[in-house]
């Protein structure tokens, strides 16, 4: 249950911030003209944006609404929204109790969703599907300077399985020829910080900084560009001050775009880039997958010329929409949607083929003529991400191969 109804930013409003307000940020750092983009990056990147902001900012997990306005009320205590002197004497986010009012959570689930939408930050987080671009020493240099300055300075941990969580960094120190980050860990409770006080501990190798395993995360990013300017002189920092690899690089780690997204919750969606790698999404510990228009979703930028392996696999009696998007710089290759009927427990696939505009196509793939004990195999795995959904219809994946109806729309560049 929700104490109020979690940020939704229509579809149209994130697309014009992505296309017009991303502007001259885009532009500064990767020599980028957003208004001039094909219509179908616009499109991916707002879809994707927009899922992350009404399925993590939609959630009643608000790591980063809860430290960004930890943040902003020890900074300036007057700007606290409640009869408080300090943020730590807030009984709640929720408070007054007694009123329906409740500023405190307005503010959280605000700044929870607002920086989901700001391009520097979401350029910075393209670095979590990339870790191998990211400068940790750099980042540090930056947070010791911030905290320096102004006492905090808010963090995004990250992992391996792209999980992503929010903290609050109040001490940095050189330890034994490393750096330790005190932190306050919104996932921890008060009493958990008073007995064992958080840290982050990171070791020098050859001149620099690794991070040591905290929980599920092994690495930091540092996204508050404005805080970093404050305590700094440089006048246009960014994300690529934080990277080892430089703008070229970047600009072809982001285009083509290759988007697939499906409008039902009763089917989990798998895809396999021509590498054989699983395409992954960036998450929270606590995302509400339910929620959307395109709930199931993978986003692969810079997506690499070849073939994709799309797979459904239905968890319930379910209808679908699947949804292909394929847009590099000069224009839109594919827009396509197909859809269908599936029972409980069959599979379906799809093969969608990235290459130059006339070459980029999504068909069908017949299972039954081609696939054999192979599909069954594969598509167990897909059961597996499915989890107990399926149940006992798990069984039934040798023997459905989908429902009655499929129809097809595809759309020429543009």
């Amino acid at each position: 249950m929700y104490f109020e109804p979690p940020p939704d930013p229509s579809p149209a409003d994130v697309r014009e911030r992505v296309r017009d307000r991303w502007h001259d940020r885009a532009q500064a750092s990767l020599r980028i003209d957003t208004t001039g983009l094909p219509s179908g990056v616009v499109d991916a990147i707002a879809t994707q944006i927009r899922a992350a902001v009404i399925q993590r900012a939609g959630t009643n997990g608000h790591c980063y609404g809860m430290v960004l306005s930890a943040q902003a009320y020890f900074e300036d205590p007057e700007s606290i929204p409640v009869d408080e002197e300090v943020a730590s004497e807030i009984a709640g986010p929720t408070v007054p109790f007694e009123s329906p009012d409740a500023p405190v959570y307005e503010e959280i689930v605000r700044r929870q969703a607002d920086q989901f939408l700001r391009f520097r930050p979401w350029l910075a987080r393209r670095a979590i599907l990339h870790p191998e671009w990211l400068d940790q020493t750099a980042v540090i240099d930056d947070v010791r300077s911030v905290v320096e300055a102004t006492g905090t300075a808010s963090v995004v941990l990250f992992g391996d399985s792209l999980l992503a969580h929010q903290v609050l960094v109040h001490r940095v120190e050189a330890v034994d020829g490393g750096v330790e980050l005190g932190l306050y860990d919104p996932n921890r409770s008060s009493g958990g910080h008073r007995r064992h006080p958080p840290t982050v501990r990171f070791d020098r190798e050859d001149g620099r900084l690794t991070m040591r395993p905290y929980d599920d995360f092994t690495g930091l990013l540092y996204t508050r560009y404005d805080q970093i300017e404050q305590a700094s002189d440089r006048t246009r920092a960014g994300p690529l001050d934080h990277l080892d690899v430089d703008t070229d690089r970047v600009r072809d780690g982001l285009l083509p775009v290759a988007q697939v997204a499906v409008d039902s919750t009763d089917v989990a969606l798998s895809v396999i880039e021509p590498s054989g790698d699983r395409a992954r999404r960036i998450r929270g510990r606590f995302d509400d997958r339910s929620r959307g228009s395109v709930p199931r979703l993978r986003t692969c930028y810079g997506a690499e010329i070849g073939r994709y392996r799309i797979r459904l696999l239905a968890t319930a009696d379910t209808t679908y929409e699947l949804r292909t998007v394929v847009a590099g710089a000069e224009t839109t290759r594919l827009e396509a949607t197909r859809s269908g009927a599936m029972d409980a427990g069959a599979v379906r696939e799809y093969e969608l083929i990235v290459g130059s505009p006339a070459q980029t196509t999504v068909q069908r793939v017949d299972l039954d003529r081609g696939g054999g004990s192979k599909d069954r195999i594969v598509a167990a795995g897909i059961g597996a991400v499915a989890g107990a959904a399926l149940g006992a219809g798990a069984v039934a994946l040798g023997r459905h191969r989908g429902g009655t109806s499929e129809k097809s729309t595809d759309e020429g560049g543009r």
